[in-house]
């Protein structure tokens, strides 16, 4: 019977042992989860320019892969360089939900754009194309000097709309967003390998004359005065459901033609900016001659 009671009273001391420990260890939980709380709602910031933080990070490896120079690491810095795109896209939003946007963000955000839009995709086309340019003597050859003509116009880019960024009243862009144009420069090498795309695999192998035409192009389309809609502003303003239409399409898109899919998009948009300019200047050249 003693031994009863004795088995009894060291399990119940146990028993309240144990519950004191989770007491302490719960308390000490809860006000961990509460501090980390209190930090993000002080620091809202920090969410969205993680996100931004990310597009620069695709970037980053982007360099890293482009510069080993085979055919697959360029193929895949191309895509890289694209998913970057998609947090470049959210970090945005996720700062106007959030309400945290601060110049420090914009700062940032355009930063990361000079890194994946600027500089990764001329690494990108340098080593898939601009190398094969005729070499001369000197350590700089003229496949970098043609490279350089894109970098600057897409940090130059990114600089004016800095200054420009107040004006609200813009319904849509000053030139060639940066995202577009790098996603462009970057899908070529993508599309010449077919290991990366997911149920269509179809590649081709652009010839380094065309590609040098449309990279310049592309490069001075970023510094032109021709206006570019804002695409997801006009499909929000169309309705969340043609949104979340548009959206599942891109994604079915992908997953059926994968790079194809980007590249084609991303080429009508550039063109249709372009054909509108000159049906623009057009219709304003015969108003003013009439």
């Amino acid at each position: 019977m003693a031994k009863k009671r004795f088995e009894k009273g060291l399990r119940k001391s146990g028993e309240k042992r144990l519950s004191r420990r989770k007491a302490r260890t719960g308390g000490a939980s809860s006000k961990t989860r509460q501090a980390i709380g209190n930090f993000i709602v002080k620091k809202k910031s920090i969410v969205p320019n993680i996100i931004t933080m990310s597009n620069m990070t695709m970037g980053f490896f982007a360099i890293i892969l482009a510069s080993r120079g085979d055919a697959k690491s360029l193929a895949l810095a191309g895509i890289l360089v694209c998913i970057g795109s998609i947090f470049d896209v959210v970090d945005g939003a996720v700062a106007r939900a959030m309400h945290a946007q601060s110049p420090v963000g914009v700062q940032l955000d355009s930063l990361a754009d000079g890194i994946a839009y600027g500089i990764a995709p001329a690494v990108i086309a340098y080593q898939a194309y601009l190398s094969q340019l005729p070499r001369g003597g000197l350590f700089i050859d003229s496949g970098m000097l043609v490279a350089l003509i894109y970098p600057i116009c897409a940090i130059y880019r990114l600089a004016r709309f800095n200054i420009t960024a107040e004006d609200l009243d813009h319904p849509g862009f000053t030139g060639l967003p940066s995202p577009a144009a790098g996603i462009l420069i970057s899908s070529f090498a993508a599309l010449e390998i077919p290991d990366y795309m997911f149920l269509v695999k179809f590649n081709i192998v652009f010839p380094w004359q065309v590609f040098v035409v449309i990279y310049i192009i592309v490069g001075f389309l970023m510094v032109s005065r021709i206006d570019y809609s804002k695409i997801f502003s006009v499909l929000y303003r169309r309705g969340r459901f043609v949104l979340i239409l548009s959206i599942i399409a891109a994604i079915l898109l992908l997953a059926l033609f994968s790079m194809w899919a980007v590249f084609v998009f991303t080429a009508a948009y550039i063109i249709s900016g372009l054909l509108l300019y000159i049906v623009k200047f057009y219709k304003t050249k015969i108003k003013k001659a009439v």
